[in-house]
């Protein structure tokens, strides 16, 4: 069951997507849509889930998952991302590349390959930490590279 996204609790469980370019205003229409579009059918073993998604700084895909009230399953996890997967063929562009840490830098987003990472910043430069689990993690998702997952490449 699709729902508003600023409507969900901040326990919900999310999945981050992130564009290596900017995500254009029809990108981002077409994105919302479509996943909304799988949301409103989304279930686990039959059982209705309460999800939302958005599109943060142009570049970041949110979908939360309310599951105080149903949890996904393996099988509902694998269709969002066929769902994502579709968007990408669509749309040519890449949505799940793992690989690409996302910085902060002179105030703008870099999308950096993660072995490309330690020739571009240092340990103080801000990323996006797409490892985030929980929607109220999005408040801290923008962190020092020295305090995330991709400090080991530096």
């Amino acid at each position: 069951m699709l729902v508003d996204f600023n409507n969900l609790p901040d326990s919900s469980r999310i999945w981050m997507y992130a564009s290596e370019e900017v995500l254009t205003s029809k990108q981002q229409n077409f994105i919302l849509d479509y996943i909304s579009e799988h949301l409103r059918t989304w279930n686990a073993h039959k059982l209705d889930l309460t999800a939302g998604v958005t599109i943060f700084k142009n570049y970041f895909i949110v979908v939360a998952l309310d599951e105080s009230i149903n949890k996904a399953s393996g099988c509902s996890i694998d269709t969002l991302q066929k769902c994502i997967q579709d968007i990408e063929r669509d749309l040519s562009i890449s949505l799940m590349n793992r690989l690409n840490v996302y910085c902060k830098i002179d105030g703008k987003i870099e999308c950096i390959p993660s072995f490309n990472l330690k020739d571009n910043v240092d340990s103080d430069t801000l990323f996006y930490d797409l490892t985030v689990q929980k929607k109220e993690d999005l408040n801290t998702y923008l962190k020092p590279i020295s305090e995330g997952w991709c400090a080991r490449f530096l």
